[in-house]
């Protein structure tokens, strides 16, 4: 059951992300707390369960079984309370500190950048003097928190904390503006924007490819560009100086 169970909810993802992405059109903006919601209310079924466990255990009269869910049932309310009080900040306060964080990192970097093109000598976390008599302070250099993985997944606050989460996002990356048709359909689904494709066969001497290609480009777009057969029949076409006639520009969102 379980199998199937896992099969079936695969399923129902892919369906319900398709709709999401291409089907269903809101103007109402959830401000990304839907999925916080949804892992606060699978606290109900956990509560559910151990009341219901209690109530079992309790009409069997076995002591030991029942102590350990009340015992668990208070750690679920705990829990709760403690998982609530470190989220709702984060979820319903705008972290004005990491603007100014970053503003201020923005500022160090700059400085850096200055003291590295000036002739003088620069050591980190000092305040050197650049030729021109002007100080600067540079920072020091970020020491990365070396733990191991239960203490990194019990305090995430300090071992996946912001600073740490920006050095993992790649700062010089740089897009090129899209092009109007690629902006107006980035979030329509392929069968509404998808191209009849290219068949793409290999010339032959004999002429075959052209009588095909005659036959065929009635209905569908074909051709025999850049490939062609050698002498032992295997396709033959330049790897690296030229594009294949189906090649696509990979966007990047």
């Amino acid at each position: 059951m379980l199998g199937w169970a896992t099969v079936a909810m695969g399923l129902f993802y892919l369906a319900w992300r398709y709709n999401v992405f291409f089907v269903t059109d809101t103007t109402i903006d959830t401000r990304g707390l839907i999925y916080p919601r949804a892992i606060k209310q699978l606290f109900t079924g956990i509560y559910l369960g151990e009341v219901c466990m209690i109530g079992l255990f309790g009409a069997s009269v076995v002591a030991g079984p029942l102590v350990l869910m009340v015992v668990f049932l208070i750690f679920t309310v705990l829990f709760h309370l403690s998982l609530n009080s470190a989220l709702n900040p984060l979820l319903y306060n705008l972290p004005l500190t990491l603007i100014s964080e970053e503003e201020e990192t923005r500022l160090l970097d700059r400085e850096v950048t200055i003291s590295e093109a000036s002739p003088s000598a620069v050591h980190d976390g000092e305040k050197t003097t650049n030729g021109d008599g002007h100080a600067s302070v540079q920072r020091a250099a970020a020491t990365p928190k070396k733990a191991n993985f239960l203490l990194k997944f019990l305090k995430p606050w300090i071992y996946s904390d912001y600073n740490y989460l920006r050095t993992l996002v790649p700062r010089e990356l740089t897009l090129d503006a899209y092009a109007d048709e690629v902006a107006r359909d980035a979030y329509f689904p392929p069968t509404v924007t998808s191209q009849t494709p290219l068949l793409w066969i290999p010339a032959d001497p004999a002429g075959v490819s052209k009588q095909e290609i005659a036959h065929t480009s009635r209905y569908i777009p074909i051709t025999d560009d850049g490939c062609e057969l050698d002498d032992k029949g295997k396709m033959v076409w330049d790897t690296e100086g030229t594009r294949p006639p189906v090649w696509e520009e990979k966007i990047i969102y």
